[in-house]
């Protein structure tokens, strides 16, 4: 009895790797049929007839055995196997993994990274602070860990030649340079020299940490079946945009305060659309009031005769006419930002998605966004 069972479950066995032989040799004959050569090919059909006759015909196991490794040799022959085929699955799964992600990228989720303050406080971009001196933190391997979970790194400026330190302007900012010829940086960091000092090159003439900007996904898809919403934060290009300080073909991220056919105007620190103060959703309430979460409502640009276009915006009671597919972005940071108050609405083929979550770093705006 133990000796029949043994034999049933052997046999089992068996079956199952037959069937699984006879795959492997058909996928083996139809992907290399066209260049293996004719005899292997006719060999190894006569060879998977004969191992089929033979399990139909009850043969012995060693008999099968050998037909079954007969097929297993011309499968060989036919499909040799590649050198290094570890290294070559590894390369077929990253080169399938990237192409996965791009199409993701290209139709679906798209992801961005915040580079100015314009949108302070819902997101952040690149900061710099002074830094006395190293943390503990600042150090390796520690280092790597802080820039990896909060994208935090300790930086210094140094001189690339030896002159002399002048200042210069830049927007809003006094930044330093060596004679004309040391990048800018910023006067967030900790400057060690002072106008008019001589620096050798090399030395360090600022230090202090500097904080990667908010990175953010957008949704592609969304916009396609459901129309923009005031109150979105969303991603547009900037082409057609008729303005000298906007940057061509590239992308800005404002809040969506002004829809198709509307008339907007500021009223400090309110919103109004259509005459009316906006209050809803609630991110337009703590624009206007909410001064402890770093909101300041919204401002009127000055109106500077030396700057051109004039601003769109540029004083109290004035509105401005969206056109039929017109949407008006604001920064939330509305006194530190370039947007629909200087250049006016954006078209509707211009909008690439709203940002719906903060993936990196991991700070107190990690997760979706409101």
């Amino acid at each position: 009895m133990i000796e029949q069972t043994m034999s049933y479950f052997r046999r089992r066995r068996l079956r199952k790797q037959i069937k699984h032989l006879l795959h492997e040799a058909r996928h083996a004959r139809h992907m290399r049929e066209d260049i293996a050569k004719a005899s292997d090919v006719d060999a190894l059909i006569a060879a998977e007839q004969a191992l089929q006759d033979a399990w139909k015909q009850k043969a012995s196991e060693q008999a099968i055995e050998e037909k079954a490794d007969h097929i297993a040799h011309l499968v060989q022959r036919i499909y040799p196997p590649v050198p290094h085929p570890r290294r070559r699955e590894y390369v077929e799964m990253l080169v399938v993994a990237v192409g996965v992600a791009m199409a993701f990228r290209t139709y679906f989720i798209q992801p961005f990274k915040i580079p100015t303050g314009s949108m302070e406080p819902t997101l952040y971009g690149i900061k710099e602070s002074p830094l006395q001196e190293k943390g503990l933190m600042d150090y390796f391997p520690l280092s790597v860990v802080n820039f990896l979970l909060f994208g935090e790194r300790y930086v210094e400026v140094r001189a690339p030649a030896s002159g002399v330190v002048d200042t210069m302007m830049q927007g809003n900012k006094v930044i330093y340079s060596l004679s004309g010829i040391v990048p800018p940086h910023s006067e967030d960091l900790q400057t060690l020299v002072k106008p008019g000092d001589y620096v050798e090159k090399g030395q360090t003439v600022a230090r202090g940490r500097k904080r990667s900007g908010d990175h953010i996904f957008v949704n592609k898809v969304r916009y396609n079946y459901t129309r923009p919403k005031r109150g979105d934060v969303f991603v547009f290009s900037t082409d057609g945009v008729e303005h000298p300080d906007v940057k061509i073909d590239t992308y800005y991220i404002k809040r969506l305060v002004g829809l198709p056919g509307e008339r907007v105007a500021i009223d400090p620190p309110y919103l109004v659309v259509d005459g009316q103060r906006v209050l809803d959703p609630d991110v337009f309430e703590r624009q206007a009031h909410d001064r402890d979460a770093g909101y300041y409502g919204y401002v009127i640009p000055p109106s500077n005769p030396l700057q051109s276009p004039q601003p769109v915006l540029r004083r109290r009671n004035l509105a401005y006419q969206l056109g039929p597919t017109e949407y008006l972005p604001l920064g939330d940071n509305t006194m530190f930002s370039l947007d629909g108050r200087y250049f006016g609405g954006i078209r509707q083929e211009n909008i690439v998605g709203p940002a719906f979550a903060v993936y990196w770093p991991f700070s107190k705006r990690w997760g979706f966004i409101e």
